[in-house]
């Protein structure tokens, strides 16, 4: 059985057919569609490579997610600066990886991505705590809320969410929408990225630090 269903976006075909070998390789069904967009718009995917051959391809990333709230995106990057990195993540990416890794290095950061982990150099997680955000104080968010992103950040779906808390789908993407608008998130990305920063991810505990937040 297949590990997943993987689209390699790359606008080099000979780029776009060695990622795809390598997933392949790794137990992936590989699709290398002309036009992802319309591909994903027509059936579902597991995850999402993306090579960011400038700092403009980015907001490609950006538009994806955009798009497909749900979807895991890993990009990889030509450069092994820290900015390139940097410049993915924060765009939305789910990882992050250099076109030196290895084979193996490449296919764990997808699947590692997929189980809702992130695996990056150390260089790299390091950089990303120092600029972390300071959590503005009174950050309006109620301990449900919070747990939501927490069950959001460790690989839940929406749907999972919506079951859980008795909720349609539209109406706890509703609900989801206003909390990113409230954290000053454009998407659930962002949002999880943020709870992160501000220390609501790192254990049960920080759902009762959370009452002080918003009640």
């Amino acid at each position: 059985m297949p590990a997943g269903v993987a689209v390699v976006v790359d606008r080099i075909p000979a780029f776009r057919a060695g990622l795809a070998a390598i997933l392949e390789d790794g137990g992936f069904e590989v699709v290398k569609p002309e036009r992802p967009e319309a591909w994903l718009r027509q059936k579902p995917a597991d995850a999402v490579l993306v090579t960011l051959h400038s700092a403009d391809e980015a907001e490609r990333i950006r538009a994806l997610l955009d798009e497909f709230p749900d979807l895991v995106v890993v990009a990889v990057l030509p450069s092994a600066e820290l900015s390139a990195f940097l410049r993915a993540l924060r765009a939305g990416a789910h990882a992050a990886v250099g076109w030196g890794s290895s084979p193996d290095e490449i296919v764990d950061a997808v699947r590692s991505a997929m189980a809702g982990h992130t695996r990056l150099p150390t260089a790299v997680a390091q950089a990303l705590a120092k600029t972390s955000a300071e959590r503005p104080r009174g950050t309006p968010l109620l301990s449900r809320e919070v747990h939501w992103l927490r069950v959001l950040a460790s690989g839940g779906s929406v749907v999972q969410l919506a079951r859980a808390e008795g909720y349609s789908q539209r109406e706890i993407f509703r609900r989801l929408s206003d909390i990113y608008r409230r954290m000053g998130a454009r998407n659930r990305h962002e949002a999880i990225a943020l709870a992160g920063q501000w220390g609501l991810l790192v254990d049960e505990a920080a759902l009762g630090s959370a009452r002080g937040v918003g009640g």
